[in-house]
């Protein structure tokens, strides 16, 4: 076998494998390139859980949605003045846009048994260009980490996690 049939062997061997790893990883929801609003969804529920190492995504459906700026401004981060409000939409050149992640997980609850949860994540943007990097801006199972740290029974150390 010449040096030229052995280097295409070899590209075709790796071709091939690259396909079966891609698809694997693909068919059990791993996408090889995960978006930003989807990792900064993954950090936002893992501040909830008592074992946040244990967290494994098993799927994730994305999608995203142009919304009213009335639905924009429902939001209690996105609250503005009347005035405000209409000065953003003024200046406005497309509509907002709703980016939705339904994510289904495991993890480690606090007695050690593996749990398996659903969360939808939601992030309201002016014309859909920004993506969230930090947690402060999704909201999990409609509502934000800060919200829901405060309605924890022991909310002081939570919010000190969920605020880092």
């Amino acid at each position: 076998m010449t040096t030229k049939m052995r280097t295409k062997v070899a590209i075709s061997v790796l071709l091939i494998f690259g396909v079966v790893v891609l698809s694997h990883a693909y068919l059990r929801g791993y996408q090889p390139f995960t978006s930003q609003f989807v990792q900064t969804c993954d950090r936002a529920i893992k501040e909830r859980l008592v074992v946040p190492s244990t967290y494994e995504r098993l799927g994730v459906d994305e999608s995203r949605k142009t919304i009213t700026f009335d639905e924009f401004f429902t939001d209690p981060l996105r609250a503005a003045s009347e005035a405000t409000r209409k000065a953003i939409v003024q200046v406005a050149r497309v509509s907002p846009v709703q980016y939705v992640a339904l994510i289904d997980y495991e993890a480690q609850d606090s007695a050690g048994a593996i749990i398996r949860e659903r969360a939808t994540c939601t992030f309201s943007s002016l014309d859909g260009s920004d993506m969230p990097e930090r947690t402060y801006w999704v909201q999990i199972d409609g509502e934000h980490n800060v919200a829901w740290a405060a309605r924890q029974p022991n909310a002081a150390t939570v919010l000190r996690r969920v605020n880092r």
